[in-house]
């Protein structure tokens, strides 16, 4: 048995946050981590294509108040402040939209976001939703991309309880880059999977793969995926009783498929974003334009039709999303494309989806369950923010918080 006050299980944004914060009041600690690196959902790599790119979270949400941002400059990570000219652009049955139609484009956008966010409703998100009309396939995308799901499935009153400032930077260097930066004289031992988690007084004992370890308290960071599904025992007790329950919370389905370019359509040279709308689908493909000495097309894809191609396979994923760019610009695109990735949270066993959303009639049980006490056995991570839920941010945030709770519990 080996002593240690705090462990920290998991080492994704939440789980680095807790630790520097352990660090920085001088308490001892040390992070398990079953994967064979840190960063969690965050994680920045080329996966066989030219340049590395964000395979999770990518941006700097909320950057006027964002704590990650002091850590990005801290740490030299690059990201993009200022808007661009024309970011979006809308291929709509047959044609890209005129100057008016992005606009309307637009503004159907922010009447769906601003309708959800003054509803106070604890129903899917559909159902307070105005009629997008034209837009609607874009509306249902931007929504499902947003809440990691489709919306069908999202309360509109939790999805509210996001304090957007509405300053959204890219992190160019990648946010997964960053996050492992900051991990950097942590003491976090990877490639240790936590099986079961016994809290008793005055403590707990963690059980792991390679042997067991007491601790006067645990931070718990896995998703709530991973977590209501039992990759983790919990012993009888108040942290059981929360984690029975966390499907009520669950993580969605949102990834992503990359294009390496050789070079960038002249219609998109100025664009940052491509919604695709196409004759018989009734939810838009969308594409985030990255630009630079090596362009990519990446295709954000989320909900059950991004579910039924995962379970398909990467192929699936790949034939779907060059099939929205072969409509939006002809085959000449295929000469452009050198290489291709995919992205596959959805299987991934250590975490099993993408971000968090409270269910329909969730919304009170989430903000609950963020404030429940459950002894020496605690929880952080994105599900567990209050007002910054499915971010790299809130997770961060989270992680730091409730160290320093139980930091001061085990003093």
């Amino acid at each position: 048995m080996s002593d240690t006050p705090i462990i920290i299980v998991g080492a994704g944004a939440a789980g680095i946050g807790a630790a520097l914060e352990c660090k920085a009041r001088g308490v001892p600690y040390i992070v398990l981590e079953a994967a064979n690196r840190v960063g969690g959902r965050a994680y920045t790599a080329a996966a066989g294509l030219p340049a590395a790119w964000d395979h999770g979270c990518h941006w700097l949400h909320c950057a006027d108040v964002n704590p990650l941002v002091e850590w990005a400059d801290k740490l030299g990570a690059t990201y993009r402040s200022q808007d661009v000219a024309n970011p979006f652009q809308v291929w709509d049955g047959g044609a890209f939209a005129d100057a008016q139609g992005v606009q309307d484009y637009g503004s159907a956008i922010d009447r769906a976001f601003e309708t959800v966010e003054a509803s106070g409703l604890d129903v899917p998100i559909p159902d307070v939703l105005p009629d997008a009309g034209r837009w609607e396939p874009s509306v249902k995308l931007i929504l499902a991309l947003m809440a990691g799901d489709d919306a069908t499935g999202v309360s509109a009153s939790a999805y509210a309880d996001y304090v957007d400032t509405e300053h959204d930077w890219p992190v160019l260097s990648g946010c997964g880059a960053l996050i492992t930066a900051m991990a950097q004289g942590l003491n976090i031992r990877t490639g240790v999977a936590v099986k079961a988690i016994h809290q008793r007084e005055g403590g707990a004992i963690v059980t792991t793969d390679q042997g067991d370890l007491e601790a006067s308290g645990v931070i718990v960071t896995a998703s709530t995926n991973v977590l209501a599904r039992g990759a983790i025992h919990f012993a009888p007790g108040p942290a059981a009783d929360l984690v029975f329950q966390l499907d009520r919370v669950p993580c969605g389905i949102y990834e992503k498929v990359a294009f390496a370019m050789d070079a960038l359509p002249d219609e998109i040279a100025q664009t940052r974003f491509l919604s695709v709308q196409q004759s018989g689908h009734d939810m838009a493909t969308n594409f985030q334009i990255m630009h630079g000495d090596a362009p990519m097309m990446l295709c954000h894809m989320a909900g059950s039709y991004a579910h039924a191609l995962v379970m398909a396979g990467p192929e699936a994923m790949t034939d779907y999303a060059r099939g929205a760019l072969i409509d939006a610009f002809g085959t000449r695109i295929e000469d452009l494309i050198i290489a291709t990735a995919t992205t596959d949270w959805t299987n991934d066993p250590l975490v099993l989806g993408s971000y968090s959303h409270a269910l329909p009639g969730s919304a009170q049980f989430r903000r609950d369950m963020i404030t429940r006490d459950t002894g020496r056995v605690v929880f952080a991570g994105e599900a567990f923010s209050p007002n910054w839920q499915a971010t790299a941010h809130g997770a961060y945030a989270s992680g730091r918080d409730v160290a320093g709770r139980m930091a001061a519990l085990v003093s």
